[in-house]
């Protein structure tokens, strides 16, 4: 029996998040003394072409955070009231809060119940006449099926976009998330492993998609001829990243492949340990996966006791454990009135997604920052996790 009253693991065990060195701190400086901190400022766009270069993509605009890239490329893709976007209801808020916001409606599909992933045969049963996009959520960092996405994307001749804010890094048959669809949008929110504190991007190879994303995040002005107040005017916003987050993204951008190595090889310590593991489900391997961010360990719970409760004795071990997404629409903004002021009416029935319902029950995670830790605290976290979950059947 574990006694959990003296922590396995005390403060310090795992690494903090986000990471820095001197490197970061001597960019900012002369960020400072350059005097140049914004308004499409030279760091703002030798990240955006060093981004695109890494990805593969084309074309990359850096905005101010992941929430508001989703939103500009909805827009920029004409997405608006009278539209429909399929939507996964396992993600962060704002996949369905940026859909809700350009006026279009979240139309909820269910997703696998090892990944957390949209599963397209739910998506086919959700695709209407006033479909205009599905928006593909890599969870935990692992790329969705994008074959059988992009099929359902060209026999119904809609857009498929991808929410890649767990994604930096990971790959689908040798192709970087966020180059593996009409657009993508990042977040670089300080828990991601691209993390300038906040920040965003949207990423593109379509030039239409690219020249009216543009327009939006620079005050409605064309990227051609769009001088001080020139240019053609659009319903824009000032969307533009700082030069702060810029300079940091730089640097941070350097180390990203090694610390997703570092995860990938962590996740496969806690593999080891857990494969056998009762009570825990692991997801299958899926070679079509060729790189992993290891932005979240996942895995099931399907145990004698309640999720919670079990993911409360790992985090008193101090294991960096939490539980995963309930399903959005269990939510109460999909009730309040901004969202009917938004989209001009109501949300309607709540939608059957019964694997993302088990899921949102079942799911814990293994924080990210978790898995860069000494390979022998890995080997006792993963052997930790293993004999509280025998204590807990």
């Amino acid at each position: 029996m574990i006694n959990t009253s003296e922590k396995l693991f005390p403060a310090g065990s795992f690494p903090s998040w986000p990471m820095a060195g001197e490197e970061e701190e001597r960019a900012l400086l002369e960020t400072l003394e350059a005097g140049q901190w914004g308004t499409l400022g030279s760091r703002a766009l030798q990240f955006a072409e060093r981004f695109g270069e890494y990805l593969g993509a084309k074309r990359v605009i850096c905005v101010n955070t992941g929430t508001q890239a989703l939103e500009l490329l909805l827009r920029a893709c004409g997405i608006g009231r009278g539209d429909e976007v399929i939507v996964p209801p396992y993600t962060f808020v704002a996949t369905v809060s940026a859909v809700a916001w350009v006026g279009a409606m979240p139309v909820f599909a269910d997703v696998d119940l090892d990944t957390g992933c949209l599963d397209a045969e739910s998506v086919r049963k959700c695709v209407t006449p006033r479909t205009k996009a599905i928006l593909a959520v890599h969870v935990a960092g692992r790329p969705c099926d994008m074959d059988a996405l992009s099929r359902i994307a060209q026999e119904n001749h809609i857009l498929l976009l991808e929410d890649a804010a767990h994604a930096h890094g990971s790959s689908w048959k040798g192709v970087k998330a966020g180059n593996l669809a009409d657009a993508a949008a990042f977040s670089f929110q300080s828990s991601k492993m691209l993390t300038g504190g906040e920040g965003g991007a949207i990423v593109t190879n379509n030039e239409a998609i690219f020249a009216r994303a543009w327009q939006y995040h620079n005050s409605g002005r064309a990227l051609e001829g769009g001088g001080e107040l020139g240019g053609e005017v659009l319903m824009g916003t000032n969307g533009r990243m700082a030069e702060w987050e810029a300079t940091i993204l730089l640097q941070q951008l350097e180390r990203l492949d090694a610390q997703c190595a570092k995860r990938t090889e962590g996740a496969a310590i806690l593999d080891g340990a857990l494969r056998e593991a009762p009570g825990i489900a692991l997801p299958p391997r899926d070679e079509r996966v060729t790189s992993w961010s290891g932005f979240l360990y996942q895995f099931r719970w399907t145990g004698g006791c309640p999720r919670d409760s079990f993911v409360a004795k790992l985090a008193e071990a101090g294991l960096p454990c939490s539980a995963g997404y309930p399903p959005l629409y269990r939510m109460g903004m999909l009730r309040d009135q901004s969202f009917e002021r938004s989209t001009g009416c109501a949300f309607g029935s709540e939608p059957r997604c019964p694997k993302a319902e088990r899921l949102g029950d079942e799911a814990v995670w293994f924080k990210g920052r978790g898995l860069l830790a000494p390979k022998d605290t890995l080997r006792r976290a993963g052997e930790a996790i293993a004999r509280i979950a025998r204590e807990c059947l």
